[in-house]
């Protein structure tokens, strides 16, 4: 009986691969195939955008287009001026019924749609926004219970605007180690907040030193001595009406930075602030009016983690201004590639630049991996709408953070470099991307840490499994295109990768001779490279998933363009761990040639699927008629 059973479950199965397998093979064929030149651009805006956040999207979009506040220059203003310019731009955006404080909890589809087209714009418009509605206004929705919902209202429309006071002078990533205080005062039932130290005060804050009127401290909360570790507290910065400082608040302006220089960045220190004991998001813990602390969670840590927990919301976020800026600057690149015209077979024949293999090479390959990294941010959307968190959830929001964010910055510096000299100029738009996307890879988690997390994860995942073991591949043969234009071997390729990645910091770590702490300290390269083994696996077979679901010419193209480019920043690890012969390795960069070329010719199609607005972009396509 139980061998019948075992053959009809076998049966199952390799019809289920089998079917797999045929699906894979139809939709590796195109590869072989030059691209068809007349792809279907609504189509691919609606893979890129996503049916969820399609309507959304586009009404940003319109509203981009045709506010004055929007077509207003901002390139070269003075600080105090730009300040001013990105508020009123915030105030429109809040007034416009476009996002709603509530929707970091209640639609994320709306309101990280919003916040990315907004990006395709200006980095210090989707940063303000971000800093009111996902920090603060995620500590109200996620922290904050009934008594909390009076801020709701007016900090929708901004008439009173929120901060979020975390980033000490002396603690940035390491959260549980700030020192600012929330003592307990039983006879006025009140916290006092203070910062003990100069090194406690609090820095960087956005948004705190002209224009919030509330912040969200986080504070160590000591009640009789004791301190029940780090709780978040809303505090007054500003009189709602008048607009004057509160009483014991000193904030200095943090000066001017490599980017965003339209966001007002404060140094806060806090002498002996008295607020009602209300103030305390009480979520997951409460103060009674005698002092009585009591907490959800048996530890300061787990209440810290729960504290913490609703934040990946914002690292989720944080890569929309990665996506809005890499769409704009490819774009302003692919454009004036088309354009430009530099060299050629004979004097009097020069050719636009996109001919040049060489700038082929340097911007089709970003444009395939930002593609595929939306899709990504796509799912995790979805997930973090799921009422129960698939247990990833963490891990993935930091990993996508930190490679998006790293990815970011370097494709902007290609985009500026492919422009040649007029990438450099301000009014060309790029370089004030460049520098106002390098922040990103520290803030809101320094992407070293968050790489690390990740590891962690893995880690912690892969120990609670039954050992296995990938199939070991090895591509060796004369058919180099044959052996990697399959996606199940690209896919081994990085499961495997992984696996021995994982194995090997699992193998240095228990080698050492070291307390824990010190152990994975002294391992934390080979975190960094199993944290981007995972992530380029994932966004993979992502990506495969969704090719399956819906085949929009020319995803297949990009997918394996993106795979072989990930193979070939890590050709040396594939060849030296014999999983790719060096006879199919030396073909890796002609068949990327290749595919370049091929998604070069539908390379105008695929930025026009953006649709991002002209005022997003510089006056010219060509960067240089408005010289004359």
């Amino acid at each position: 009986m139980y061998k019948n059973r075992i053959e009809i479950i076998k049966k199952h199965l390799d019809v289920n691969s089998q079917t797999t397998n045929n699906k894979n093979e139809v939709l590796e064929k195109e590869l072989f195939n030059s691209i068809d030149a007349n792809i279907n651009v609504g189509e691919l805006k609606l893979l890129i955008d996503s049916v969820e956040a399609s309507k959304y999207k586009d009404a940003a979009r319109e509203f981009i287009r045709n506010h004055p506040k929007f077509k207003e220059n901002f390139i070269g203003l003075d600080m105090a001026t730009y300040r001013q310019l990105v508020l009123e731009q915030c105030v429109a955006v809040a007034n416009s019924g476009l996002i709603h404080l509530t929707d970091i909890k209640n639609n994320l589809h709306r309101y990280a749609g919003v916040v990315e087209m907004f990006s395709l714009y200006n980095n210090n418009v989707c940063t303000k926004l971000g800093v009111h509605y996902t920090l603060f206004g995620g500590t109200i929705m996620f922290l904050g219970t009934s008594r909390h919902e009076k801020y709701i209202e007016d900090a929708n429309t901004l008439k009173t605007m929120g901060c979020f006071a975390m980033t000490e002078i002396g603690h940035g990533s390491n959260v549980r180690g700030i020192e600012t205080t929330a003592h307990y005062d039983k006879q006025t039932k009140e916290f006092i907040i203070h910062s003990p130290t100069p090194t406690s005060e609090k820095f960087w804050i956005g948004g705190s030193y002209l224009h919030a009127t509330y912040t969200t401290v986080f504070a160590n909360l000591i009640i009789d001595g004791t301190n029940y570790g780090v709780h978040a507290l809303v505090v007054p910065l500003r009189c709602p009406k008048s607009g004057a400082i509160m009483k014991g608040i000193t904030i200095k302006d943090c000066g001017h930075k490599l980017g965003l220089n339209g966001i007002d960045n404060g140094q806060i220190r806090f002498d002996q602030v008295r607020i009602p004991r209300e103030n305390l998001l009480n979520k997951y813990s409460d103060v009674s009016e005698d002092g009585v602390y009591k907490s959800q969670f048996n530890t300061p840590i787990k209440n810290f983690a729960a504290t913490m927990a609703p934040f990946i919301v914002g690292r989720m976020a944080i890569t929309k201004g990665c996506s809005g800026a890499a769409k704009t600057s490819l774009s302003i690149a692919i454009e004036f590639s088309h354009i430009r015209k530099q060299f050629g077979p004979s004097a009097n024949n020069e050719l636009p630049l996109i001919t040049l293999s060489s700038q082929q090479r340097r911007l089709m390959a970003p444009l395939a991996r930002t593609i595929l990294f939306d899709l990504y941010i796509q799912r995790l959307t979805n997930e973090l709408c799921q009422e129960k968190l698939p247990a990833s959830i963490h891990a993935h929001c930091s990993g996508i953070k930190a490679v998006y964010s790293w990815f970011c910055v370097a494709a902007l510096q290609t985009c500026r470099e492919a422009c040649g000299g007029q990438g450099y100029r301000s009014a060309n738009r790029i370089a004030e991307f460049k520098n106002d996307c390098d922040i990103v890879c520290t803030y809101e988690g320094d992407n070293t840490v968050l790489m690390q997390q990740l590891a962690k994860y893995l880690l912690g995942v892969k120990q609670k499994q039954t050992n296995t073991t990938t199939n070991r591949i090895y591509l060796d043969g004369e058919d180099a295109k044959s052996l990697l234009f399959n996606f199940s071997n690209i896919n081994q390729l990085f499961e495997t990768r992984e696996e021995i990645r994982l194995a090997e910091l699992k193998q240095i770590i228990s080698n050492s001779k070291e307390p824990a702490y010190f152990a994975f300290n002294n391992a934390i390269p080979w975190a960094v490279k199993l944290g981007f083994a995972h992530m380029t696996k994932i966004v993979f077979q992502n990506s495969i998933n969704t090719l399956k679901l819906k085949n929009v010419k020319p995803l297949a193209h990009l997918i394996m363009l993106d795979a072989l480019v990930s193979i070939e920043e890590d050709l040396g690890w594939f060849v030296s761990n014999h999983l790719i012969s060096p006879n199919v390795a030396q073909s890796i960069p002609f068949l990327i040639q290749d595919l370049c070329f091929e998604v070069t010719k539908v390379s105008k199609q695929i930025i026009a699927s953006f649709d991002i607005p002209e005022n997003c972009k510089p006056s010219s396509k060509d960067l240089i008629s408005d010289l004359f």
